[in-house]
């Protein structure tokens, strides 16, 4: 079905559904290791990673550029650079493309300054961002009338003076905002925003309906993806959050989401974003294990010296514990679980599979590794491990694994759904790790967990049946 342009719609009533409320009390967690990961430094150099970070992959998911993996990293690790980049064929020189990057830099840098000057958003600052992020990009590709395509010259901080309607594989038209309605609708944006600031809507609730909206208007001729995630960026930035990190393996979910936010469902990108948050603060956490050791005891005495007397010092270490109290109670709620799947196992298939062996457990399972993962999980800290078992010719089986996260624990405890079919290879079956912190109460992480529990779980299920 083709998308036909309509004015852009306010957040319904009902905005405090659209979300669980999970990043509110994980922000007073972040904030609580602010200080002593900045005392370490690594806070510093993990924010200057993650901008770069950011700057390539904004550009990357809009195709303006193509940088393998490989090279991406070593921009993050080492600056954007173009000695680092190498030439290929038909694509814009390494000088051209780090040039690019480095705009998306100064963009972003923009916008912590820009929340330090506590300005209000508005129409010039937005054209502003455009400009900066489209400084090295002189023209772009448009369709006339006739279906023809062609280069014209991109007009910078400038609303679109034609249709930028795509089209879609199918062969339908997206419709986006006609260039004759632009200025009415950024005023109507702009407005509603100011309210939804003055009535607290939750930062990604905001955050996804800003971007969202954002794109059905697609005000520039070019560059709206990329001032979107701005402009949710900035909404993050400004209560002490990470900037919006989308990366290319983010690239389908994130489409997925914008169009299901098309149908008037902003859920599916309201949770895409929080869990860009919560990828962002994993990987600041794993960053202390970066922390240089003590090597000479001049150095453990001023290092026990800035923990004892210094500013910031760290919260009082048993409020952790919290944490692990309440993964010990999730992971009870996942052991009963995966007895009542066992029971019904047994009930459905084994009377007439009685070859079939089904079974819960506490043992030790499969070992949970940081290529499946993606971070270092701190098992020696803590772990919980559930399991379901199943035996047939070979052996299967579905794990809950609940361990803390960081070389130091700080509070903080992810919780995973691996599944291993037939002795092969493992798998995740979980979409995201699950967060745990002493900061939320337990009702509300119950809430939230057994939803993802049913989720994960049904996922890890659907996977041992394709294997017979």
């Amino acid at each position: 079905m083709p998308h036909v342009w309509e004015r852009i719609e306010d957040l319904p009533a009902s905005w405090d559904k659209l979300t669980e409320g999970e990043l509110k009390p994980l922000l007073r967690f972040w904030k609580d290791q602010c200080a002593d990961l900045e005392r370490h430094g690594v806070l510093s150099s993990f924010s200057q990673k993650l901008a770069r970070e950011w700057s390539i992959e904004t550009g990357q998911i809009e195709g303006v550029y193509d940088i393998e993996r490989g090279v991406t990293q070593t921009l993050i690790e080492r600056g954007i650079n173009a000695d680092l980049i190498p030439p290929q064929p038909g694509q814009k020189t390494p000088e051209v493309v780090a040039a690019i990057i480095r705009d998306h830099v100064d963009v972003l840098e923009g916008l912590f300054q820009f929340v330090k000057g506590d300005r209000p958003l508005s129409k010039s600052y937005i054209h502003e961002m455009h400009t900066a992020l489209l400084r090295h990009q002189d023209t772009t590709l448009v369709v006339d009338q006739f279906g023809d395509t062609f280069d014209a010259q991109l007009v910078k901080g400038a609303y679109k003076q034609r249709p930028n309607n795509p089209l879609r594989p199918d062969g339908t038209i997206h419709q986006y905002c006609p260039p004759e309605h632009v200025e009415s609708e950024m005023d109507r944006l702009l407005a509603m925003h100011g309210k939804h600031l003055r009535t607290g809507v939750p930062n990604e609730v905001e955050a996804a309906w800003l971007h969202h909206r954002f794109t059905q208007i697609h005000p520039y001729q070019d560059g709206n993806g990329r001032v979107a995630r701005a402009l949710a960026s900035l909404i993050f930035l400004k209560q002490g959050w990470f900037p919006v990190v989308v990366t290319r393996d983010d690239r389908s979910r994130y489409i997925d989401a914008l169009e299901v936010a098309d149908k008037s469902d902003l859920r599916s990108l309201v949770a895409f974003l929080a869990d860009v948050q919560k990828r962002a603060l994993f990987q600041a956490t794993q960053a202390a294990a970066d922390v240089q050791q003590v090597h000479t005891v001049d150095e453990a005495i001023a290092a026990a010296k800035l923990v004892l007397t210094g500013p910031g010092r760290s919260l009082d270490p048993t409020v952790w514990l919290v944490a692990k109290k309440n993964a010990t109670r999730l992971m009870d709620v996942t052991g009963k679980r995966l007895e009542e799947i066992v029971a019904s196992l047994k009930k459905e298939i084994g009377k007439s599979r009685p070859d079939i062996e089904f079974n819960a457990s506490n043992v030790v399972g499969v070992y949970v590794s940081q290529r499946l993962l993606g971070y270092a999980p701190n098992t020696d800290e803590f772990e919980v491990r559930r399991q379901l078992s199943i035996v047939r010719q070979h052996y299967s089986k579905i794990e809950v694994n609940a361990h803390a996260i960081g070389s130091k624990f700080r509070g903080l405890i992810g919780i995973a759904t691996l599944v291993e079919v037939s002795g092969k290879d493992t798998r995740v079956a979980s979409k995201e790790s699950f967060q745990v912190n002493y900061a939320e109460p337990y009702q509300s992480t119950e809430r939230r967990f057994r939803a993802w529990l049913e989720e994960s779980l049904v996922n890890a299920l659907t996977l041992w049946r394709k294997s017979l």
